[in-house]
């Protein structure tokens, strides 16, 4: 019906977003991957949308090209194209040691709006990187969650900050000094989980808006008056200033893949190659935990 090609057009336009990003991918030209994207379209009698945000849903009735795009990650599973891993924002270190045959998607602001967990469900993605946040209702009878690891979550600012210097920081300083603020590339599910650990934690009791547009983000204001959540990997990143506040929370990230694909060797290629990256990085910083 369609091409490998013309697939891998509409695959990449769809979970990355624009043709500039997809074309990267595909060392080929923009024109190209909107031509083969709208064949594809039209065999199967459905649309790309853009959905709020700026991220690709479909519509129209995709059981037809769910098959097909099965059939098509079987055969990346057998080396004939790259295996597609989604890293959430932040997570750029896990994609230094990806294994052979394995590609991730770039930076981009449209990454926060991409469901990595429909893309899995739908063949799109072969496996994606999470956090607790997103992973808490996926169906476990449809996806296997594997915990990479875990590290205590710090609340930091710059050196500017007038926290960054004292000690013994108390949850009502931080009530009545410092906002908090939330990067805009984050995803939207951690997002809301940090705006409701941190209400938490300052004794807000308090309803956490779901209305992304009241959230204050990275881009809105200056950095110079607000304090945010790292774990131990943001620690090092220049002009992050630990505040001496006991956050007592631990955050974890994960590898998701479809329970259907456990067994297939390139997602145990890419489990091997994460076990040795993250233990190498455990023993760079005791502050993490390799679960793996």
């Amino acid at each position: 019906m369609i091409s490998q090609h013309e697939l891998e057009s509409f695959d990449l336009l769809q979970w990355l977003g624009t043709g500039e990003l997809a074309a990267s991918q595909l060392c080929c030209n923009q024109a190209t991957v909107s031509r083969q994207a709208h064949h594809v379209q039209e065999t199967f009698g459905i649309s790309l949308k853009r959905l709020p945000g700026g991220a690709y849903g479909l519509t129209g009735n995709d059981r037809l090209l769910r098959l097909e795009r099965q059939v098509h990650q079987l055969a990346r599973f057998l080396g004939r194209r790259p295996m597609r891993l989604h890293l959430i924002t932040g997570k750029g270190h896990l994609a230094e040691g990806l294994p052979h045959g394995w590609c991730c998607n770039p930076p981009s602001r449209l990454e926060p709006w991409v469901d990595g967990a429909a893309l899995l469900d739908s063949y799109v993605l072969d496996a994606c990187i999470m956090q607790r946040p997103q992973v808490v209702s996926l169906d476990p009878q449809r996806f296997c969650v594997i915990e990479l690891l875990s590290s205590p979550l710090y609340l930091v600012s710059n050196d500017s900050h007038a926290f960054s210097h004292e000690k013994g920081i108390k949850a009502a300083d931080l009530a009545s000094q410092t906002e908090l603020i939330h990067l805009h590339v984050l995803p939207v599910a951690t997002r809301l989980a940090t705006e409701q650990l941190h209400a938490s934690l300052i004794g807000e009791q308090r309803q956490v808006a779901t209305q992304f547009a009241k959230a204050t983000y990275l881009a809105e204001c200056p950095i110079t008056a607000k304090v945010y959540y790292v774990n131990a990997l943001g620690l090092g990143l220049q002009d992050r200033v630990c505040i001496d506040f006991d956050v007592k929370y631990t955050t974890s990230d994960y590898l998701v893949i479809l329970r259907e694909n456990m067994e297939a060797p390139g997602i145990q290629l890419l489990l091997d190659q994460l076990r040795l990256s993250l233990r190498a990085t455990a023993n760079r910083l005791p502050q993490l935990t390799c679960a793996l």
